[in-house]
């Protein structure tokens, strides 16, 4: 009997440690399914997130995207709901509203592998003025004594016609002769600026004596970028001396030295392309464009000379018809010679009995130009560094720009949000 009792027992034991091996099993099973259960919940939410996000940052590409076309002249449509913009794995579409006033509603949509996703922005149109300089010097600008700047129209009249203020050598046109640069404009005595003398962001304009400014003396508001000269490229044609009236053009010619010599005359005939490596107009010399098929357009890559007494301009004396591109640099590189009106010598004092005139622009951005006394330009002059001497003067001819470009139209964000899903 005692046996069969032992035996019992250990049958219960049995029976209960099975109990317990199933109840732990059955726990591990609902707790694996847990783990399963939320694993896939947590996959399909981190999935979502992704999706979501995926399709987020496609539409706010979208709205930079029509945001800079806007900007540029667009009208910030882009794509349709019909024919998406593939972008990123995913697609979009960006809508524009008028919403009057000049204001306007961009909403972009997208769609990533399932997400979908809205943002809208809010922009209010505006415009910005662009700087119109008749002179500019990048790292300064200085006007010594008795120099002025002024403008005229060439397209309704001479200069002379249209200069009705001030009375004598102080005469003077229109106050559109707006001066400016990246650094500091200084003024010396008796110095006159009929327009504005705009200084660079962080910089001044200083006036001394009896010197003027008819317009603003504010900085301008960002730095103003200098024109990029690209020149033509070809195969030099040697020197070319001019001893003799001579004629050349029309077409495109590249010389290494182009010499007009003392009281000999060059005609050009448009259009017509100079390329040269250095451009030397010696005393009383002239070089005159018959631009009656077009202007002429002038490259100088190395040494450009201007003695006194020349006059370079066109038969119409029209400023438009002739540029002149110096790309030469003669502050990094002072064996270079760019000098307006300087005697041939580069160790030579300034000639203060220069009388030259040309009508035409100028555009040197790495050079130091300094126009000497009674120097006269009608047209635009910008350059690196720029000094006028006493008594010299540049008429900014108005007929240069285009009214269209004065004002830029820019859009303004007034507001940006993202939205709810697709509708």
């Amino acid at each position: 009997m005692k046996v069969k009792q032992c035996s019992g027992l250990v049958g219960q034991e049995r029976g209960a440690a099975l109990f317990v091996v199933v109840v732990v099993v059955s726990a591990l099973a609902t707790l694996s399914l847990t783990m399963v259960t939320r694993t896939q919940a947590s996959y399909r939410e981190s999935r979502g997130i992704r999706e979501s996000q995926s399709a987020r940052y496609i539409a706010e590409a979208g709205l930079n995207r029509a945001y800079v076309e806007l900007n540029t002249g667009g009208d910030g449509v882009l794509g349709s709901e019909q024919a998406p913009l593939a972008f990123g794995g995913g697609e979009f579409w960006v809508e524009n509203t008028d919403l009057g006033t000049g204001a306007s509603e961009l909403i972009s949509y997208a769609r990533a592998q399932g997400g979908e996703s809205r943002s809208q922005l809010v922009l209010q149109e505006s415009t910005k003025s662009t700087p119109v300089f008749g002179v500019f010097g990048d790292d300064w600008l200085t006007l010594d004594s008795n120099t002025f700047v002024d403008s005229y129209n060439s397209s309704i009249g001479t200069y002379s016609a249209q200069k009705i203020n001030g009375s004598g050598s102080s005469a003077w046109a229109n106050a559109k002769g707006n001066t400016g640069s990246n650094g500091n404009i200084s003024l010396d005595s008796n110095a006159a600026v009929h327009g504005d003398a705009n200084p660079g962001v962080t910089s001044a304009t200083t006036t001394a004596g009896k010197s003027t400014v008819s317009g603003s003396t504010l900085p301008i508001e960002e730095e103003f970028v200098m024109p990029e000269i690209i020149v033509p490229t070809g195969t030099s044609l040697g020197d070319l001396t001019i001893t003799s009236t001579t004629t050349l053009g029309p077409g495109t010619f590249f010389y290494d030295e182009l010499l007009v010599s003392n009281n000999d005359d060059l005609q050009l005939v448009g259009p017509i392309t100079l390329v040269v490596d250095s451009l030397v107009l010696e005393s009383n010399s002239t070089m005159i464009l018959d631009a009656t098929g077009g202007g002429a357009e002038i490259y100088v890559k190395e040494d450009f000379i201007l003695n006194s007494n020349v006059l370079l301009a066109s038969g119409g004396y029209n400023p438009g018809e002739i540029s002149l591109s110096i790309v030469a640099n003669n502050i990094d590189d002072p064996d270079v010679e760019v000098d307006l009106d300087m005697s041939f010598n580069p160790d030579s004092e300034v000639v203060f009995d220069s009388n030259s005139v040309m009508f035409g622009t100028i555009v040197a951005p790495n050079a130091l130009i300094s126009l000497d006394s009674n120097f006269e330009l009608y047209g635009s002059l910008m350059a690196r560094q720029l000094h006028l001497d006493s008594n010299s003067n540049v008429h900014f001819d108005e007929s240069l720009n285009d009214s269209d470009e004065e004002e830029e139209v820019i859009y303004e964000i007034v507001g940006w949000v993202e939205l709810p899903g697709l509708d």
